[in-house]
């Protein structure tokens, strides 16, 4: 299995480097990652931080025009190659696509994670209702990745739900 770690937003320069946004934690962690998939092609990169994205080098990518043929596509790595994580920290994949419950509701699935740079990254869940959702520790999220459910503090949640309707 591959985990998503940066998306390409646009090209850099005239030499063929693209700036992308980081899928992880910190741009200092993407910064240490030396090959990557793209297009389900093994590539070898390099990378350093241009702000809270990270400017990369990919093999075969030689001119602008070659960069911008790039812009939207997502950079992968295989699972087993990705750093261990920490307790309480999952990957984005594994949350993506579990069922969302408030107290004993079901209320829908997370379909999105908008990180936040500086800010709170961000749950879309759709479900009878729409929704984004701040990710904050006073919602004291449970995750089984498992069997991708993901549980909220019923208070907190409907402080700082913020729905789309």
């Amino acid at each position: 299995m591959r985990l998503a770690v940066a998306k390409i937003t646009k090209p850099h320069g005239i030499k063929g480097e693209v700036r992308a946004s980081v899928l992880l934690d910190t741009p200092e962690l993407f910064c240490r990652i030396k090959t990557v998939y793209l297009e389900d092609v093994r590539r070898k990169i390099s990378s350093r931080k241009g702000g809270d994205a990270v400017i990369c080098a990919i093999e075969g990518v030689m001119n602008r025009d070659d960069a911008e043929l790039l812009r939207g596509k997502t950079l992968y790595v295989d699972r087993e190659d990705a750093e261990g994580l920490k307790e309480n920290e999952y990957f984005i994949d594994d949350l993506v696509g579990s069922e969302v419950s408030v107290g004993d509701k079901v209320i829908g699935t997370i379909v999105e994670i908008y990180k936040g740079g500086r800010t709170a990254d961000v749950f879309e869940i759709k479900g009878e209702r729409s929704m984004m959702l701040p990710f904050l520790k006073r919602l004291e999220m449970k995750v089984d990745t498992r069997v991708k459910k993901v549980s909220f503090d019923e208070k907190a949640f409907y402080e700082v739900a913020v729905y789309e309707d």
